[in-house]
């Protein structure tokens, strides 16, 4: 579903309004259409559940991510720390810095994410498009979306 409101050249996206697409179990709704992405970021609503690995560590060379948690437990690694976060939590990955998440707990966990520039938005949804949604994924395949979009596997 891609509905939004335009404001003069402003656009609101109500609630549940995107593009959805799929990683596995995982959900989330890009806000805006990829013709219509900012340079500058892009917004994503990730839901996510417990029990299902996150991405393979990983290093985004020419671009930041930004969460922010609205439900849930998600522990976050960074350059080999973990710190579980939740509702209200903030987190910022700069370009460089070797990541990767699980969601703790019972419940799915649901955050804000922004990618700047806006373009590597295209990462999650290709990704979605090749990961099934039961048994393991193709290394390659993730390797070569990884590569398109300036992301390597951490060592």
């Amino acid at each position: 579903m891609h509905l939004m409101t335009a404001i003069g050249k402003a656009r609101l996206f109500d609630p549940g309004q995107g593009t959805e697409h799929r990683i596995g179990p995982d959900r989330f709704v890009t806000k805006g259409a990829a013709s219509d992405r900012s340079e500058a970021f892009s917004v994503i609503e990730y839901e996510a559940r417990p029990g299902v690995p996150g991405p393979p560590p990983h290093v985004h060379r020419t671009w930041e991510e930004a969460w922010y948690i609205l439900e849930g437990k998600v522990a976050f690694v960074a350059d080999g720390v973990t710190a579980e976060a939740g509702p209200g939590a903030y987190l910022l990955v700069p370009r460089g810095v070797p990541h990767t998440f699980e969601v703790r707990g019972r419940r799915p966990a649901r955050w804000v994410g922004i990618f700047s520039p806006g373009r590597f938005v295209g990462l999650v949804e290709e990704l979605g498009a090749i990961l099934p949604l039961s048994g393991p994924p193709d290394g390659k395949s993730i390797q070569r979306v990884f590569a398109k979009y300036d992301t390597e596997f951490a060592r």
